[in-house]
């Protein structure tokens, strides 16, 4: 069934739970910010909530190196390309030893088990962590709750494939309760024989919400349709912090949030409060920052407070495209701006302190504006982090281009923007169009980052006599 009603109600009186993040199936996974910080706020609502006994089940928790192991999975053809699929985290098998010691008396037995579930495209290891506790505890299953990303932005899609009728299985779409929401990362569950390390980092979510409905993007839907930015109080995003560099050691923090400069003023008050407390730590917005919101005073206490990389948003350089995108708000003149102020900040070019997301892969573009958008944010800020784009579950272009989705038969694990889901659309508008060109360029983007010799990176539109040849070569084989 899909839970619907506040928090409180979710709580029947259980006091012993499992919480799992399952394992997942993709051509690719970048594993080093993976913590399910969901669900580690949901122990601590639990725990606040008279919880006796929790135990986390993390598939992917990392090594110490910050990677999962994987195993392949399955061969997918996409055009005239081969991709493997692999299984990232633990083997469902090694699960289904932990989940043993929870029936035969080796640990307690749950009364919940409460998943997470991020990527719509991922939803199939959900599906077979189900089927795994349904084997291990065949009678007297404990009730089964689903939440996370997935069944937040597809309810009637989890429904159907998660619970098959059964009563004990409860989706949990969007937000349980503020309070929940609101709640510190239980990083103690960690400390368990089943990890091999303890987290060095930890990923803290200070506020909630966007204003923008940008059209590849799905925020609005899971923040309830609520364009309204909602904020912890700097204080007690500082004390979760500075509890973790004590108690727990952590030297590495990562904001996660849906716009995070949006409130100035907040964010000062924050990285104020942090600074106050003598916390020598380094900071990451792995999500990407707003160009048009940098400015700098605010950077220059950024830098202050210990961020190492500034990853900015710019995702296409034609400010027609970006309008098309429900981007108004982005165009390259503020991203110009936003790249002049941080390397008056200290932030430097050609060393992957400054990094530029481009997206690629949606409907009816036009390859040759990709390419000059990663050129020019290689000659920019020296990295370019290439972003294949997923129609995701309510945004603005999965809802224009539902019918062509539901023409082609797409489930929402082929949906996987690395399998190239608007392959066959734009084949019709690009007849010569191979699947092999968006490898293409995804690998020549990332050779953008990579060309350096004695740790100087090659540019392209650079003023040296080597890229003035190269782009001579160029221009004669074009004409």
């Amino acid at each position: 069934m899909i839970w619907r009603g506040e928090g409180k109600s979710l709580l029947i009186g259980a006091r012993s739970a499992l919480l799992i993040n399952p394992p997942i199936y993709d051509t690719q996974y970048w594993a080093r910010w993976s913590q399910p910080h969901g669900l580690l706020k949901v122990a601590t609502w639990l725990r606040n909530n008279g919880y006796k006994n929790l135990r986390l089940l993390d598939c992917l928790a990392t090594n110490e190196k910050r990677k999962v192991n994987y195993r392949r999975r399955q061969i997918v053809d996409r055009g005239n390309v081969r991709r493997q699929v692999n299984e990232y985290g633990w083997p469902l098998a090694k699960l289904k030893l932990e989940l043993i010691k929870h029936t035969n008396g080796d640990l307690f037995r749950p009364d919940e088990i409460w998943i997470t579930s991020i990527m719509t495209y991922w939803w199939e290891s959900t599906r077979d962590v189900i089927d795994l506790i349904h084997e291990v505890f065949p009678e007297n299953t404990p009730r089964i709750l689903v939440g996370g990303i997935y069944p937040t932005l597809h309810p009637e899609h989890a429904e159907e494939n998660l619970t098959r009728g059964n009563d004990r299985i409860v989706i949990v779409p969007g937000e349980i309760c503020v309070e929940a929401a609101n709640s510190w990362t239980d990083l103690s569950l960690y400390r368990d024989p089943v990890y091999e390390t303890y987290p060095k980092y930890a990923i803290i979510t200070g506020s909630r919400g966007c204003p923008f409905n940008c059209g590849y993007c799905a925020q609005l839907k899971l923040n309830n349709g609520n364009r309204q930015v909602r904020h912890r109080s700097a204080v007690d995003v500082a004390d979760e912090i500075e509890a973790k560099y004590r108690n727990h050691g952590i030297r590495e923090i990562a904001f996660y949030e849906d716009n995070l400069l949006f409130n100035r003023e907040e964010f000062l008050e924050r990285l104020e409060e942090i600074q106050r407390r003598g916390l020598k730590l380094e900071f990451y917005a792995p999500e990407g920052i707003e160009p048009r919101l940098i400015e700098k005073e605010l950077l220059t206490k950024m830098r202050q407070a210990g961020f190492q990389k500034i990853h900015l948003a710019l995702e296409t350089i034609d400010n027609e495209i970006a309008r098309n995108w429900n981007r108004r708000q982005a165009t390259i003149e503020k991203f110009d701006k936003a790249v002049e102020i941080a390397r008056e900040c200290g932030f430097k070019s050609g060393a992957e302190e400054l990094n530029a997301f481009v997206i690629f892969g949606l409907p009816g573009e036009n390859l040759q504006a990709v390419v000059n958008t990663a050129i020019y944010a290689s000659h920019h800020v020296g990295s370019v982090v290439p972003m294949l784009f997923t129609p995701v579950p309510g945004s603005l272009i999965y809802e224009q281009h539902e019918n062509y989705i539901r023409e082609q038969g797409f489930d929402l694990q082929q949906l996987n923007g690395k399998l190239l889901p608007f392959l066959e659309y734009n084949q019709m508008l690009y007849p010569d169009l191979e699947a092999s060109d968006y490898l293409e360029l995804e690998a020549f983007m990332m050779r953008l980052n990579s060309s350096k010799v004695y740790s100087k990176r090659f540019d392209i539109l650079g003023e040296s006599q080597v890229a003035e040849a190269f782009r001579g070569v160029l221009a004669r084989s074009i004409l």
